[in-house]
């Protein structure tokens, strides 16, 4: 569940995380969208959420847009890199340690031991779920439980894409997704608010050597992270009403970020480290 991956001189790796292929929300429609991504790299790093592999609407579409990314990644050269998700948590690697551990990739879901409080899937299923999590009490302490927990956290219950009753009218289709039950919002905002706190103490515990951090599920993109001191880059997402970023690091310790949309970059390269 944890992968190691060692950069030679003039490699890089580009890390980008919660593409989301098939989801009615997902900005990039199609993979080919996101071929300039392939450029000028030798890794590609996606830090979960590629596409949704459990049953649901939008499965069948999301894995023939990932099969057709992945060729892409091929044909180009490119070795592509995939960490579990919530939403593909059949992936292999749920931690990537990249140059001996001094650079750590994730996606970001084992932070919360309910992976997505927020969500529907736990607010709906509150018991069932803190039912699992007591019967991983070494998650507290083991880095690998900690990732099995998440694992078995995004399998639990069925995603849930569609509500039962909704309204034809748009604001209230609005606000059924995003305000309701009233403790969605409130945990979607004390989770933004805290994520980078949240992260260090969970890297101080896990992978106390790492000099960075990457990861993302939480879909609001963010650096925190003074020089000198461990940095922190949350990818966002190329999701509806969020914003995300391509993160590049080089065995030379460079590190930078450049946001992107589907068909191209949008905002100059930011030099980090």
């Amino acid at each position: 569940m944890i992968q190691e991956l060692d950069l030679a001189p003039g490699e890089r790796a580009r890390f980008i995380s919660d593409i989301h292929f098939g989801h009615a929300k997902a900005l990039a429609r199609e993979p080919e969208e996101l071929g300039f991504l392939l450029e000028g790299c030798s890794h590609l790093v996606v830090c979960g959420d590629l596409s949704e592999t459990r049953e649901s609407p939008c499965r069948e579409e999301g894995l023939e847009k990932r099969a057709r990314f992945l060729r892409m990644c091929r044909d180009a050269g490119v070795q592509p890199v995939l960490l579990a998700g919530n939403h593909d948590p059949d992936e292999k690697a749920g931690l990537l340690k990249l140059q001996g551990g001094r650079i750590c990739a994730l996606h970001g879901h084992a932070l919360f031991r309910e992976v997505a409080p927020w969500g529907w899937e736990y607010l709906k299923n509150k018991q069932v779920s803190r039912e699992l999590i007591a019967a991983f009490p070494e998650a507290e302490a083991d880095l690998l439980r900690r990732l099995e927990l998440a694992r078995a956290m995004s399998v639990l219950v069925p995603p849930v894409y569609t509500r039962s009753g909704t309204h034809q009218n748009k604001l209230v289709r609005f606000l059924a997704h995003s305000a309701w039950p009233p403790e969605r919002p409130v945990r979607i905002l004390l989770a933004w608010l805290t994520m980078m706190r949240r992260m260090g103490k969970f890297a101080d515990r896990f992978f106390p050597e790492a000099e960075v951090v990457i990861f993302g599920h939480l879909h609001r993109r963010a650096v925190s992270g003074k020089k000198g001191r461990r940095l922190y880059i949350n990818l966002g997402a190329c999701f509806r009403h969020a914003r995300c970023w391509a993160a590049d690091v080089t065995p030379e310790r460079g590190v930078s970020i450049r946001s992107y949309t589907p068909g191209g970059y949008d905002g100059p390269e930011a030099i980090l480290r």
